[in-house]
């Protein structure tokens, strides 16, 4: 198997363990590709952001290291996981992979997003059904960003043979939308030409970058090396480095020693500012935080589409996804902390529609429409309970609260807690509306991986227990929801 071998050795640094004994390390082979901005050469060195993470967290496992750069991805890929002792940079951390290797990371993330040149007229996370409507979006044949999107349902990708080539179209206005990697965009287009002319509309997938080491690999040293990088994150030495390449990208942007997710659902959680301001707020994000500040360390929340913030933690170490509900089908999927919050669905009509009461789902079938969002749970119980006069051409809660107010529609499917949120913001009161049948209700909980540690599950548990204890629960849910019950 041939290398474009560089011939670079990690010279030991005055960080190694000095319990290490010299005379037993191990020397790993660590294979990179070039993809910029993670690892790639520039005036014939090797740089790039996980290169540099993977470079300190490796000299302070106290190994030695012999470096080189793989003609392709599979190459480099296939070395490592068929020969010994053996380490390749920038591997996606995936369902499929997690068992074919010992990881280290994650040193950086990847973020697979819809983007427009110039304003998109979209509100930031499109959701997958609406992006869908988009009228043409340049992908790349057979690249990973093109196939999720592919698998997604999507219709209408322009295919292009290479990067350059949809880049080019995108940049002169051939084409308004492109799919594509985040860093990846924004290293690939001229300095700045992001902040000026590009929106992100939607994020379909989240990726994680992760080294990725063979099996035979030494415990010890992996966890030396993941010991390294979390480390390295809470002294923010990681956005150092990542500033080195991209000097205007916000913390965010780089990966936690958590990775959470959340979907963008007011009151719950949403965001406010822009593609480099970007902030997560709500009822819940406010929770999470003060769960995290109570550990000693906040680490960012992802705030996405439905779709992706629930996949990463159904395999991904370390990771959470809020708020969730609790259900008999998602038990065994997850760890979970909580309750963070209620989901208590009713029937809600406008009092001033003459309909007086809905105790039965049979009352509740016979009116002529009844709105909720398309793909919620509530969606699922109308058609799981054989309703016939669903109206769920709504994409958000706020379209299907409006189909209500402007009289589309009889009655309206949602909880208690966003329709008080709807109403406040509309300028409405809970008096105009009239509450019917409830029909479900859940609690809301964060969602933890499996693979997350039991110690992180149990003091999340204790610190919202003490926030209920010492009134701090409260204090935020009646900034939100003051005389509604809390979970």
């Amino acid at each position: 198997m041939t290398f474009l071998l560089l011939s670079l050795l990690f010279a030991l640094s005055s960080c190694e363990n000095n319990n290490v004994d010299d005379t037993a390390k191990t020397t790993i082979q660590v294979t990179g590709i070039q993809f910029t901005p993670n690892c790639y050469t520039d005036s014939g060195k090797v740089v790039g952001i996980d290169f540099d993470i993977a470079n300190t967290a490796l000299l302070q496992a106290g190994v030695n290291v012999d470096f080189s750069l793989a003609n392709s991805s599979e190459e480099g890929y296939n070395a490592t996981l068929n020969g010994k002792n053996r380490a390749m940079l920038t591997v996606v951390y995936s369902a499929d992979r997690k068992d074919l290797f010992k990881w280290a990371g994650p040193t950086s993330q990847g973020m697979y997003g819809i983007f427009s040149h110039g304003p998109s007229g979209y509100t930031y996370p499109l959701s997958i059904e609406a992006s869908k409507e988009i009228e043409a979006i340049a992908v790349v044949r057979n690249w990973l960003e093109t196939k999720t999107l592919e698998d997604l349902g999507f219709h209408n990708l322009v295919y292009y043979d290479t990067y350059e080539a949809a880049l080019a179209d995108f940049t002169n206005g051939t084409i308004q939308f492109i799919a594509s990697d985040f860093f990846h965009l924004v290293s690939a287009l001229p300095k700045k030409y992001f902040l000026r002319n590009v929106t992100t509309v939607t994020r379909y997938q989240t990726v994680y970058y992760y080294i990725a080491f063979s099996k035979d690999v030494d415990d010890a040293i992996v966890s030396k090396c993941q010991s390294a990088i979390e480390t390295m994150i809470k002294e923010k030495s990681t956005v150092a480095i990542m500033r080195q390449y991209f000097p205007l990208m916000p913390d965010e942007y780089i990966p936690g020693t958590l990775q959470l997710f959340t979907e963008s659902t007011p009151p719950f959680s949403y965001g406010i500012g822009d593609d480099t301001t970007w902030t997560a707020v709500g009822s819940s994000v406010e929770i999470v935080n003060e769960i995290q500040r109570r550990t000693g360390y906040i680490n960012k929340i992802n705030l996405t589409t439905w779709t992706d913030a629930y996949t990463p933690p159904q395999y991904l170490p370390n990771s959470a996804v809020f708020t969730t509900d609790r259900t008999a089908e998602r038990e065994n999927k997850f760890q979970w902390v909580g309750p963070i919050s209620s989901d208590r669905a009713f029937f809600y009509t406008l009092a001033s529609s003459g309909i007086d009461t809905i105790k039965t789902l049979a009352q509740a079938k016979s009116l002529l429409s009844i709105a909720t969002p398309k793909e919620w749970f509530t969606d699922d119980f109308l058609r799981n309970n054989n309703f016939t006069n669903i109206v769920s051409t709504a994409v958000t809660s706020q379209e299907a609260y409006d189909q209500l107010i402007n009289g589309e529609v009889q009655a309206l499917l949602m909880t208690d807690l966003q329709m008080k949120w709807l109403a406040d913001e509309s300028g409405l009161s809970m008096s105009d509306f009239t509450q019917h049948l409830k029909v479900m209700d859940n609690d809301g909980y964060i969602a933890f991986s499996l693979n997350t540690p039991a110690s992180v599950i149990q003091q999340w548990q204790r610190n919202l227990d003490a926030m209920k204890a010492d009134g701090t629960f409260e204090t935020i849910w009646n900034k939100w929801y003051e005389g509604i019950p809390m979970p």
